[in-house]
């Protein structure tokens, strides 16, 4: 199952909240997701990004990242 995470650049992965600041199934979310907040406020927009990941049916948690879009 490929997800589509908006990571912050500014957070790390031992964040409390990790990595993700939201998790979509479609792109096409992900993206207008970061236009919301771009229209919002266009500081904090700068700091994310679209991460694509894939998630393998039957494992514990655990991702690999497959890619990354830098919008």
């Amino acid at each position: 199952m490929i997800v589509y995470a908006i990571i912050d650049l500014r957070s790390s992965p031992d964040h409390p909240l990790g990595d993700a600041v939201e998790t979509f199934l479609r792109r096409e979310d992900a993206e207008r997701f970061i236009a919301e907040v771009r229209g919002d406020d266009p500081d904090l927009a700068s700091y994310l990004r679209i991460e694509e990941r894939e998630f393998d049916a039957g494992a514990e948690n655990e991702s690999q990242a497959t890619g990354a879009v830098m919008l």
